[in-house]
């Protein structure tokens, strides 16, 4: 009896396993083909007037402009069909309440075209302004902003600048500047920089960045010329706050991909910390932030200084943010909940914000070994 029950217990597993892999090899799910809409992302920062040139020995690269709105239409993987399309009469304008400000068309067949609003365009704190995109295949889309105030100022704590010893660094550490890697001890340049600025107005947002200035260099093949956003890390802070890619904005980075072998160039995405002024616990909000900006045989005469940048950013630009770092988050837990992502472009998807930012000037001085790419 007990040899019955048995077989029949297997028979069964045997038999819903089967019935379970047939599901599933048989059921596939697809997704509706939703209409394509028009998207955009501009952090437009009306008082950054930096340039993010940049010169490293025979390589010339210009950054990032920090007054630009990249436009794109949406597309699903699953129907190919939209990889290669492009936008097609493509209108844009910028208004306020007196009438159109800026006015961008092209009949051209445009993939995902970057609009740069021109320096002379001047914005106003507090008051509003309008944006509207059209294209011939996609819904018009518009966005309403209220120009924020200028941030508080920043006033520096300290400045500690040092050099570390990496032992036997790995292929993981061959981004940074200049990296020898045929020497067992890598050292690497780093600064500590510890500011504070007043909590003003509870109801504000912030964002935090850091460029480095490069000096200019004595010889044809210089070390460095012009301005970088920088990443960073934050080892003390009284407020809460999080770090999400600031889309539109590239760090430029000099790596050895095969350690030594040659020097190579790439771009990578800048990390922005972001803060809500109604968590700051006290009158004043204090960070520490660490950078580490230099491997290997240093350049003397690299980095001059340090811009510290506090930017005033609209409570839709927070959310939109916020929402991007939630998803991230939680995008490798498969029982997360949906994450909506938050923006305030209406018939269609993404953040328009027009921003003002305070700079702190942090000098540093610094020695370390002469790098010669000729040697």
């Amino acid at each position: 009896m007990k040899s019955v029950i048995k077989i029949t217990t297997v028979g069964l597993i045997i038999s819903m396993s089967i019935l379970i892999l047939q599901c599933e090899g048989r059921t596939r799910f697809y997704r509706p083909d939703l209409p394509e809409q028009l998207c955009a992302i501009g952090i437009i920062d009306i008082d950054d007037t930096t340039i993010y040139d940049i010169t490293f020995w025979w390589h010339h690269d210009t950054i990032t402009f920090s007054r630009s709105i990249q436009f794109e239409r949406s597309y699903q993987r699953e129907y190919s069909d939209g990889l290669t399309d492009s936008l097609r009469d493509f209108k844009f304008r910028i208004s306020n309440e007196y009438g159109d400000m800026f006015i961008y068309n092209t009949r051209q067949p445009t993939w995902n075209p970057e609009v740069k609003i021109p320096l002379g365009l001047s914005f106003e704190s507090g008051k509003k302004y309008f944006f509207h995109g059209s294209e011939k295949n996609a819904p018009d889309i518009s966005a309403e902003i209220t120009l924020p105030e200028l941030p508080p100022p920043l006033t520096l704590l300290s400045c500690k600048d040092y050099l570390i010893t990496l032992k036997n660094p790995s292929d993981s550490s061959c981004h940074a500047l200049f990296l020898n890697s045929c020497d067992p001890d890598t050292v690497a340049r780093t600064s500590e920089i510890e500011f504070s600025f007043p909590n003003l107005n509870p109801n504000s947002y912030y964002a935090v960045l850091l460029i480095g200035n490069y000096s200019d260099s004595k010889w044809e093949w210089g070390p460095g010329r012009g301005s970088n956003f920088l990443n960073f890390s934050i080892l003390e802070s009284n407020t809460y706050g999080f770090f999400s890619d600031l889309h539109g904005r590239r760090t430029f980075q000099v790596f050895c991909p095969e350690c030594f072998s040659y020097i190579g160039f790439m771009e990578n995405p800048v990390r922005a910390y972001f803060i809500d002024g109604s968590k700051i616990p006290a009158e004043t909000c204090t960070l520490k932030l660490l950078t580490e900006y230099a491997n290997g045989n240093i350049l003397p005469d690299s980095i001059c200084c340090f811009q510290v940048r506090l930017m005033s950013i609209p409570e839709e630009a927070y959310l939109f943010y916020k929402s991007l770092y939630t998803y991230n988050l939680m995008s490798d837990d498969p029982f997360r909940e949906l994450v909506n992502i938050n923006g305030n472009v209406v018939g269609g998807n993404g953040i328009i914000a027009l921003c003002r930012s305070r700079d702190l000037i942090v000098t540093i001085s610094q020695t370390g070994k002469m790098y010669d790419p000729f040697f």
